[in-house]
């Protein structure tokens, strides 16, 4: 019986010392957990609904209609269901850096050869036609040609300077 008993206390002193580290390990990892098991679950809802579409008759089923009033039902129907959006433009960083780098391509690199340098002007024009779109500016960079399309193209950097944004590097030189 005093054997027993002091295992009985060994194993409850132990439990208080290794309860703490437990709870603490359980808390670290929840989110991983709570993750793979979301993850697991929607997965397996999708596997069950590709199976079931084949199978005639479910989709009208009294299951189904349960499955969807059913609070997880919905949450994984509208998870499933909406697929990210995805944008028709670059984001308006990625458009500002592209400017910036044909740009420094334009003063530099592109005056070597007559073949590159259209090439890269090209690139900035549509650059500039996006970025103008993106923040409502007017250009009319498709309509003019020749000087006028360099008065134009000036004008537009100008009015994305003015909307904010940078189309120079900071310690870059205006030519």
């Amino acid at each position: 019986m005093g054997v027993l008993h002091g295992l009985l206390v060994a194993g409850a002193i132990g439990l208080i010392a290794v309860a703490p580290c437990l709870v603490c390990l359980l808390l670290i990892h929840a989110d991983e957990m709570l993750e793979r098991g979301m993850r697991g679950l929607r997965r397996a809802v999708r596997k069950l609904g590709r199976r079931r579409e084949r199978e005639p008759g479910w989709r009208d089923g009294p299951v189904r209609r349960w499955w969807h009033m059913s609070w997880a039902g919905r949450a994984l129907h509208t998870v499933a269901a909406t697929p990210a959006p995805v944008p028709a433009v670059p984001p308006i960083e990625q458009l500002a850096g592209d400017l910036r780098r044909l740009n420094r391509l334009r003063m530099g690199v592109a005056t070597r050869s007559q073949v590159w340098f259209n090439a890269v002007q090209r690139a900035y024009d549509e650059a500039l036609r996006v970025a103008c779109v993106q923040l409502g500016i007017e250009q009319y960079l498709d309509e003019v040609s020749g000087v006028d399309l360099e008065v134009e193209r000036l004008r537009v950097e100008g009015e994305l300077q003015r909307a904010g944004l940078a189309l120079r590097d900071a310690g870059a030189q205006q030519r």
